[in-house]
């Protein structure tokens, strides 16, 4: 069975399937199917079964092309947390698959063969596709063996799994105690002392001026500064030098007239002739013949089409309105029966068109909506042409570009020259202004490197966002050095101010509130409010999380508490409100919840009992050479 399930997709499908069914990292950490590959060379031995530096780079490799995400900090991958974080899971990885040997979990031929057979990802129109499970495994390098001993591993690790969260049951008992805390409402007031009514009375002496620089120092060291020259070459910077004609910009509304048509509506009728699950070739065969005598027989005599619909169509609804669809857009249909519908002229009919739920014969009945001209969107199709003309001329030059500026190591100029550029200048920038500036720590950091300050040659181009590449120059450098206090008197003064403002308003504010708890003072409240966890009354989520820690076993209850936007607010609870939900849903919501932390604590545990009795080696040369 397994020999005969091993196409029909494309390269990014394939990745997308191949991700799917990677063992999830929330489980158990980092699929370990990489560990039959690579290098005799060990990075580390869990109970004497190596873990190859191979295979760490590999899965290194697999996590820095999944995270996709265009604001993640390429330093990331270089730090020493997201190495060790790689190897831990690769660890946790290989103790679980130790585990799951010893305490028999075992997936048979006959179960990983109908997993395989049912999995939606290797299917066509709802049945398993040879030709899309061969292409699979093709495309990304692996037999069907390892494919399939892959799936396996993961069908045992799931097991494993449910063999934990089978025992896991939240009662009632302890649910709706929960529940009725997280709707609990308490009525409040509030009393609010501003910082800045503090910062005006502050007056610092020099004397306290002098004393608070020198013994915060370290505070007032300006970092080493840089200036630089650089050059951005971008998508963005080639789109004002290329240009698209009206011809152009026709012949692609021409050949992409689908893609405008978004706000038009058409209305038509079918006929579907449906296929059921598991249907074999011979029954689909008599329902393509039966299909296409019907089509003969409504092209001969139009009039009949809604004879046949009562007759013929599957599609119930439908058909009791004649086949009669209603309205809908090229998005609202799948894509065999929408390209057909909008290839249609009013009254006309189509062929046998084929989708997932059958054949279906269709007329177009009407349209409505604007049909959009040519003359209407010219400006927006040479936007998108310029665009694409743009992309294609960066990705042809981008290395070309690198090489340029590798070959004129000490002169930006000439690779101006080349690509008509501009050479930009900075003012002096810190290593955080760069970082900023740039939004790219690992660039801010290759200009600040050694290297880039003391020979002043060009840095690597290095693309800081997509379609953005960019290279600089140190041109002068200013070494850290202590700031004289003449020159950031003002600075110093406003941090004095700051810091005993803050000092002293809560300091007032907490004598405050012991002075309302034994009823010495009385204040006027600013606002009064009843809120809940979720109707926060426009309070920040601090002050409500406040509000909720505090005692109310005697009442009115007062606390403080001091938001770091400059306000101290008194905190006088009234009264609290329980409540008793009876709503089943939102028990059983809350019961879930509980129970899926519950499951991760658990399986957290057990990974950690797993280390714990563990004989676990690291190859420290190995890890740093990696690092």
């Amino acid at each position: 069975m397994l020999d005969k399930i091993r196409n029909s997709t494309d390269s990014k499908l394939a990745k997308v399937i191949l991700a799917i069914i990677i063992i999830p990292f929330a489980l158990f950490g980092i699929d370990s199917y990489l560990s039959s590959v690579g290098s005799n060379v060990y990075i580390a031995k869990v109970n004497g079964v190596d873990i190859s530096a191979q295979q760490y780079q590999n899965t290194e490799a697999m996590i820095r092309e999944q995270m996709t995400d265009p604001n993640t900090d390429p330093a990331l991958f270089d730090s020493p947390e997201f190495k060790k974080a790689v190897l831990d899971n690769l660890i946790s990885t290989e103790l679980m698959n130790q585990s799951i040997d010893k305490n028999g979990f075992v997936i048979s031929n006959e179960q990983l063969s109908s997993y395989i057979v049912g999995m939606p990802d290797f299917q066509e129109n709802g049945k398993f596709s040879q030709e899309r499970y061969d292409q699979i495994v093709q495309y990304n390098n692996l037999t069907p063996k390892k494919l399939e001993d892959r799936i396996r591993t993961q069908m045992a690790t799931q097991q494993a799994k449910d063999s934990i969260n089978r025992l896991i049951y939240v009662p009632n008992e302890i649910t709706q105690p929960l529940v009725n805390l997280a709707y609990q409402k308490r009525d409040i007031s509030l009393h609010e002392i501003r910082l800045d009514d503090y910062k005006k009375k502050i007056k610092p002496t020099d004397d306290e001026v002098k004393q608070f620089y020198d013994e915060n120092t370290s505070n007032f060291i300006m970092p080493d500064r840089v200036k630089i020259e650089f050059l951005i070459y971008s998508v963005a910077g080639i789109v004002p030098t290329i240009s698209v004609s009206n011809e152009e910009a026709r012949q692609f509304f021409d050949a992409n007239k689908g893609k405008f048509e978004a706000n038009q509506q058409r209305r038509a009728k079918h006929i579907l002739f449906a296929y059921q699950p598991g249907i074999d070739f011979e029954e689909k065969a008599r329902i393509r013949d039966l299909a296409q005598t019907t089509l003969n027989e409504i092209k001969k005599s139009p009039k009949i089409f809604e004879n046949k619909v009562k007759e013929l169509s599957q599609d119930t609804e439908s058909a009791k309105q004649g086949g009669d669809l209603g309205f809908f857009s090229r998005g609202d249909m799948v894509k065999p029966f929408a390209d057909a519908v909008f290839g249609l002229k009013v009254d006309g009919l189509s062929g046998l068109v084929e989708t997932e739920f059958g054949l279906h014969i269709i007329k177009l009945t009407d349209i409505k909506g604007e049909q959009v001209s040519f003359d209407k969107i010219k400006t927006q199709i040479k936007g998108e042409l310029l665009y694409g003309k743009a992309l294609d001329q960066y990705a042809t030059n981008a290395e070309n570009f690198n090489n340029t500026v590798y070959e004129n190591s000490d002169d930006l100029s000439v690779v101006a020259q080349k690509f008509g550029l501009e050479v930009q200048q900075s003012q002096w920038l810190s290593l955080d202004d760069a970082k900023r500036f740039f939004n790219n720590d690992a660039f801010a950091n290759e200009i600040f490197s050694s290297e880039s300050i003391e020979s002043k040659t060009n840095t690597l181009a290095i693309e800081v966002s997509p379609n953005n590449l960019v290279s600089a120059r140190v041109i002068d450098f200013s070494p850290s050095a202590l700031q004289p206090l003449n020159d950031i008197k003002e600075q110093v003064v406003d941090l004095i101010i700051e810091r005993k403002s803050q000092e002293l308003i809560i300091e007032d504010g907490n004598m405050l509130v012991e002075d309302l708890k034994s009823k010495k003072k009385k204040v006027e409240w600013f606002d009064e409010l009843v809120i809940d966890r979720i109707d926060k009354q426009g309070l920040s989520d601090q002050l409500v999380k406040k509000i909720f820690q505090i005692d109310t076993s005697e009442l009115p209850a007062y606390s403080g508490f001091y938001d770091l936007k400059g306000e101290f607010f008194v905190i006088k609870i009234n009264n609290v409100v329980d409540e008793d939900v009876t709503d089943e849903l939102s028990v059983d919501l809350y019961r879930e919840e509980y129970e899926k932390a519950l499951k991760g604590a658990i399986q957290a545990a057990y990974i950690d009992d797993l280390r714990a009795d563990a004989k676990i080696k690291i190859n420290p040369k190995v890890l740093s050479s990696n690092q």
